[in-house]
């Protein structure tokens, strides 16, 4: 799928609104200069089925917004980003003006006839009876004239409540029919916010005009100030059209989505129950994705967290993934007897089916698991865009998504985020940044080589850096906070609050600096060899000639085995420890397979012939048989699906 851009979302809003007000204020125009329509419902109605025409068009590009006090209250209250608010409210605007132009363009001459049959002077006193055709007034020029109100009937407080609280109502449904967890068929979604629409007119507009909409209010306004009314367009015969027609709306919506997310939402469940072939209810699979840099120990998190959900009684499958197959991460898991599926050759967010179809295998049939554990590719970032939104809204039936956790290693997040020295090159810590801001829950591992003060120290970076996000300190070494961290992702409801406000050409040059390897090796030789130590000497070789050639590491790693046993070894920076990990008995032996993966900044060419060579002269005892070797950049990312707001 093609991703969405800037230009292309801000088209799709200004194509949207124009919809919106070229059918709403036109109606308008028909009803006051014609009298094509009689009374309010009739009116409304059409504003009704402007909104829902509006939405089935521009929704799948750029969400339908159409509204700028909708914008801000999903900013608010469901993630939109604040980076794209000011775009997203210049294209409700320009749409709007364009749609009022072509409008007096084509009823030029009954407006008119109209000002001379109602000896209306334009500009003028008691000429808002034919600006309000454009902008609105209070109370209802229309109704006012034809019942004899006065014009102080509608008081300016009463007007900014009617407004405030359709508007309010307005975002309530929004909220409501868009909301996931609600069983609202998806087509039938633009209908129902029209008939939103056309109901509360017909209560607000004889106060109001009801405008509900401060790009239609304002636009068309504007025109009109252009088209000769003056004054009487701007800032009206009684004034208070900002705080009326711009502010209230704005208020309105914000307060009213916060209601229903507080008193309704709150209350609702993470997703519906589905159901086997039998017809049994079945709970939803809990899908847990730990994101989070290279190095970061999100794989020795997840056999750790898998370790204790087993022990609990639970079911567990386990999604790996990487740029191409031959990945340490799958066979170190499928060593310990776990449930595992790769997703190999791309991430999951460029591969998206294939993401949801492993995760099928393991959460349906017979052996169909209670949790699924999922580690994308430790590069990747706008993962709540790509991944977790369109789970919600595609798969919500089968899989309940637990809050975004996001892995730190500690000592590469205060190089990273101090703005000290940090081999990483911009672009990459550019992405680093970026997994951490998209976070639901920030963890950090490794706790226990941290100090007291050091923790302290680190968890007032991180807040002062991304405020809002929960942060945790975890240990996969000893333990510490693995529980905990476990009881809050398989309770809480709201995953993936945020949608990342992403440069995709800084992200992908971000990506491309890293050289990845992925090698399947042979060992052999005449005489026995200590696997573990010739290990441990291998990936130190590796780590002295990175620092020799001051470029950053991702991670190294490898997995080893024999017919007995097994080890695990990796590193995480250049002047890091190796980490050596035995699985059985693993004794000196004549043959061995190797895996080895690597991630570091340099080119992918120089980095194989590196590896290599290493490789085979490390022991001049020892055969290497390459079984299978790639090394590559990673492509520009082309996520399958991206969701402009939250689910």
């Amino acid at each position: 799928m093609k991703r969405r851009t800037w230009l292309s979302e801000s088209l799709a809003e200004m194509a949207g609104t124009f919809l919106l007000v070229f059918f709403g204020v036109g109606v308008v125009h028909a009803s006051i200069l014609t009298g094509a329509q009689s009374g309010v419902w009739q009116v409304a109605v059409v504003w009704g089925g402007a909104v829902a025409l509006a939405i089935y068009s521009v929704g799948a590009v750029s969400g339908a917004h159409i509204n700028p006090a909708m914008t801000v209250a999903f900013a608010v209250h469901r993630g939109f980003p604040w980076g794209k608010v000011p775009y997203y409210i210049l294209s409700q605007l320009a749409g709007a003006i364009l749609a009022a132009i072509v409008l007096y363009g084509l009823f030029q001459g009954p407006l008119g006839a109209f000002e001379a049959a109602h000896s209306i002077v334009r500009g003028q006193p008691g000429s808002e009876l034919s600006a309000m055709v454009y902008g609105e007034y209070f109370p209802n020029p229309g109704i006012a004239e034809a019942l004899g109100w006065a014009a102080d009937c509608v008081s300016e407080l009463q007007a900014f409540g009617g407004e405030m609280i359709g508007t309010a109502l307005l975002a309530v449904f929004v909220f409501a029919l868009t909301d996931k967890r609600n069983s609202v068929p998806h087509g039938g979604i633009a209908a129902l916010i029209g008939l939103t629409i056309a109901i509360l007119i017909s209560v607000i507009a004889p106060l109001t005009q009801a405008g509900f909409n401060p790009a239609r209010d304002f636009g068309p306004r504007l025109v009109a100030f252009f088209a000769g009314w003056g004054s009487i367009a701007i800032p009206g015969p009684r004034g208070g059209f900002f705080t009326v027609y711009i502010l209230a709306p704005v208020v309105g919506a914000v307060v009213g989505a916060g209601m229903y997310e507080f008193v309704i939402g709150h209350g609702l469940c993470p997703q519906e129950e589905r159901f086997s072939e039998k017809g049994a209810a079945m709970k939803p699979v809990r899908l847990i994705f730990v994101g989070g840099f290279l190095g970061a120990g999100k794989t020795t998190l997840l056999y750790s967290a898998a370790r204790e959900l087993i022990a609990s009684g639970k079911r567990v499958g386990l999604i790996t993934n990487d740029q191409a197959p031959d990945l340490v991460d799958t066979r170190m898991l499928q060593s310990r007897n776990l449930s595992v599926r790769e997703v190999a050759g791309s991430c999951f967010c460029c591969n998206f089916n294939g993401l949801i179809k492993a995760a099928r295998a393991l959460g349906e049939g017979t052996a169909s698991v209670d949790v699924l554990l999922a580690e994308p590719v430790g590069s990747c970032t706008d993962l709540s865009a790509t991944i977790v939104q369109p789970v919600k809204d595609r798969h919500g039936d089968v899989f309940s998504v637990a809050p975004l956790t996001v892995l730190v290693d500690p000592v590469r997040a205060v190089e990273v985020l101090s703005g000290g020295s940090c081999l990483l090159h911009p672009s990459a810590a550019y992405i680093y940044r970026k997994q951490i801001e998209e976070a639901d829950r920030i963890v950090v591992n490794k706790s226990d080589l941290l100090s007291d003060g050091q923790k302290r120290q680190l968890h007032k970076l991180l807040e002062t850096e991304f405020p809002g996000r929960t942060v945790a300190f975890i240990s996969c070494h000893n333990g510490e906070g693995i529980k905990e961290w476990l009881g809050d992702v398989l309770t809480e409801t709201k995953a993936g609050r945020r949608i990342l406000d992403l440069d995709y050409d800084t992200y992908a040059e971000g990506e491309a600096v890293l050289g990845w390897l992925n090698g399947y090796f042979g060992l052999s030789s005449e005489i026995r060899i200590d696997w573990a130590d010739f290990a441990a000497r291998y990936l130190k070789a590796l780590q002295a000639e990175c620092d020799r050639r001051k470029v950053a590491v991702g991670h190294i790693k490898l997995f080893l085995s024999t017919q007995t046993g097994t080890l695990t070894g990796n590193l995480t920076s250049v002047r890091g420890p190796v980490v050596i990990q035995r699985q059985g008995d693993l004794p000196s032996g004549t043959e061995a397979e190797m895996t080895l993966n690597a991630r570091v900044q340099m080119d992918p060419e120089r980095l194989q012939e590196i590896c290599l060579d290493l490789l085979r002269d490390l022991d001049g005892q020892i055969s290497v048989q390459v079984l299978n070797l790639r090394s590559l950049r990673p492509g520009r990312p082309n996520p399958t699906y991206r969701y402009s707001g939250t689910v």
